[in-house]
């Protein structure tokens, strides 16, 4: 492991830095269309709400080849905000880039550090208020965002992340896995420090890592409402996801690292709110993903990953899955309880199986796209019906903690009938 995540040229900048009470940091790789408004919003924040403040922004980069850095570097800012433009070193990543901010602050002393994602389409002044404040006011050390999000852009929270983290760890945070958040000085420390910085956690296993590691080692926790998140991406229902892979992949494999935990029965803690709800109900979000694109991934995946979900799946859950498979509106027709029972063995198997774990999280993603089909048909992205959509979701989780907890206990890899 790299002994600075700064190349030399990062490392001599922040001698010229000087010391910061709040640093926002934002990773970029390739985002001329959206930094300088980013930048711009952010700078806005800072001096609206913590004008007394010395506040740093930190732009770290993966090695874009467009005009993100030069952007970065000649954006005119409030002559306040100091600012550091460099690159990272280590395994490409937001969290190689995260891990160069945590270091960043440390150096500069910074008692906050807010992560913005670089690509937002709906970032607002007060975001930057909302997610510093129980920081800078000595509530929380790791502030999660609580956004409305369009349904398929938002699902791996949605029907993976907050399901999940709440049967595992008995813990409510509606967005485990956002990309935006805040810590304290001297949270950002304990992360740099720890030896995760050559796995997927320095890829796009970041977010989920972060808030299961506050979870479990219980460093106080608070989530902000925000306005919805809308991000500059052009999704696809694709067959191969790097970034869904390398996520759901740490997800995974915190369960395996607190596996004792989460067998231990302790009643539901629900992460305090700071701050008044700002989305209306009854908003609709629309994303540029279809029911066609979904039924089409749902597909080709089934053709693609068929031998490998034999090897994943129970039994009935295998042959619930291959008759959805058959069917023509097969894709809308998956139930929250077929997803759980899904989930659970694909966690079990990537943990225990004999599969490469990658190939394992890879054969998941069309099934995942199933579920989101049939919520996109159930909800018609009405913000009001996915949360409740979502909140069912999270209970059939819940009550199917047991056959979770069977599997784990039971998995037998070279098994070939009964439970594998």
């Amino acid at each position: 492991m790299f002994e600075s995540s700064l190349r030399p040229n990062g490392q001599r900048r922040l001698t010229e830095l000087g010391a910061a009470d709040l640093l926002i940091g934002i990773p970029t790789y390739k985002n001329a269309a959206t930094i300088g408004a980013v930048m711009d919003i952010a700078a806005r924040g800072a001096q609206a709400h913590f004008p007394l403040l010395r506040t740093a922004l930190a732009i770290v980069d993966g090695g874009s080849a467009d005009e993100t850095v030069s952007i970065a570097t000649t954006r005119t800012l409030p002559p306040a905000l100091r600012r550091i433009v460099t690159t990272y070193q280590g395994i490409p990543g937001k969290g190689s880039a995260v891990r160069a901010i945590f270091e960043i602050v440390r150096f500069i002393g910074a008692r906050a550090c807010i992560i913005l994602e670089a690509d937002l389409e709906t970032l607002r002044p007060d975001w930057i208020q909302r997610l510093a404040t129980p920081i800078l006011e000595r509530q929380a050390d790791y502030v999660v965002p609580a956004y409305a999000r369009p349904l398929v852009e938002g699902a791996v929270n949605d029907i993976l992340a907050h399901p999940l983290t709440r049967v595992l760890y008995n813990v409510d945070v509606r967005q485990p896995m956002a990309g935006d958040f805040a810590v304290s000085g001297e949270l950002a420390g304990i992360l740099y420090d720890r030896d995760v910085w050559e796995t997927d956690v320095a890829r796009h296993g970041i977010d989920i890592w972060v808030t299961t590691i506050a979870i479990n080692e219980n460093f106080r926790m608070i989530q902000v409402p925000l306005s919805p998140k809308i991000e500059n991406k052009r999704e696809a229902a694709v067959a191969f996801d790097p970034g869904f892979v390398q996520s759901v992949g740490t997800l995974f494999r915190m369960l395996e690292i607190y596996r004792r935990r989460w067998h231990e029965p302790r009643p539901l803690r629900v992460v305090p709110v700071y701050g008044e709800p700002i989305v209306s109900p009854d908003q609709k979000l629309t994303g540029a993903i279809t029911l066609e694109m979904l039924s089409d991934a749902f597909a080709s995946g089934a053709r693609r990953y068929r031998r490998l979900w034999r090897s994943v799946l129970a039994p009935g859950t295998l042959d619930a899955v291959m008759e959805l498979v058959g069917k023509t509106r097969g894709v809308t027709s998956f139930s929250s309880e077929l997803w759980a029972r899904v989930v659970f063995d694909f966690a079990v198997v990537y943990n225990k199986g004999e599969n490469d774990p990658d190939k394992v999280v890879a054969a998941l993603l069309p099934l995942y796209y199933a579920r989101i089909a049939t919520l996109l048909r159930e909800t018609g992205a009405r913000l009001d019906a996915v949360e409740q959509a979502v909140q069912v979701q999270a209970q059939v989780f819940v009550q199917s903690k047991p056959y979770l907890v069977h599997r784990w206990e039971t998995y037998v890899p070279w098994a070939v009938d009964g439970v594998r």
